[in-house]
């Protein structure tokens, strides 16, 4: 199926925000600092002198080893915590190697780094085409019909990423999966699965699963 594996590895985002063999060095702050939050320039000299520019580009903007992660697929929450947190091959970082200040300006950097939208992109899908696409095209074979995951796929939904990142991701994976043009599959046909994607129900709390908390 053309479609099975389109979004395989879109779980793999998420670890664009790691410069997996240079950690992030900072001075140690505390976590509820009192300094504005969101500093451009100084989140610009914290993604230089970390050595993220080796991974991502000056700019974020992706390189040959690794995605483009300008703007970031996450909210400024989940970066902080995808960071304390980390899937895949990014070790954890305490907050006392990097504050979530300055987390918070590596993301606002990320943000003013950001290319324009393209005035043509979509903004919004369709629940009901996405879903006849997502069964159609075979996207259930790795990640079940509700997008909850199977053996050969992640779990997809609802979609952690903005819709702006999914289509970028779509178009230039990292991982196993194949890039796909618009020749493909347009992006409106992406912002339709998206669309169906969203409005799947979130897995359930690990502490509402009785085997899970004995």
């Amino acid at each position: 199926m053309r479609y099975s594996s389109m979004i395989l590895h879109i779980a793999v985002l998420a670890t664009a925000f790691a410069c997996s063999s240079v950690p992030l060095h900072a001075q140690d702050a505390p976590a509820k600092s009192k300094r504005p939050a969101g500093d451009v320039q100084a989140g610009k000299a914290a993604f230089a002198s970390a050595g993220c520019v080796a991974c991502h580009g000056a700019d974020g903007k992706g390189t040959a080893s690794a995605p483009q992660i300008a703007p970031p697929p996450l909210s400024a929450a989940d970066l902080i915590q995808y960071v304390r947190q980390p899937s895949g091959e990014m070790p954890p970082i305490a907050s006392s190697v990097v504050s979530d200040a300055q987390l918070a300006d590596v993301y606002a950097f990320l943000q003013s780094a950001a290319p324009a939208s393209s005035p043509t992109a979509p903004t919004s899908g369709d629940v009901a085409k996405g879903k006849k696409l997502f069964t159609a095209d075979g996207c259930y074979e790795c990640h079940d019909y509700q997008g909850v995951g199977a053996g050969t796929g992640p779990r997809i939904g609802p979609p952690p990423i903005s819709l702006p990142s999914f289509l970028r991701y779509v178009r230039a994976p990292t991982g196993n999966m194949p890039p796909y043009t618009a020749k493909i599959i347009s992006d409106q046909d992406l912002a339709d699965i998206y669309a169906y994607l969203k409005s799947l129900p979130p897995p359930p709390a690990a502490s509402s699963i009785p085997l899970l908390s004995q």
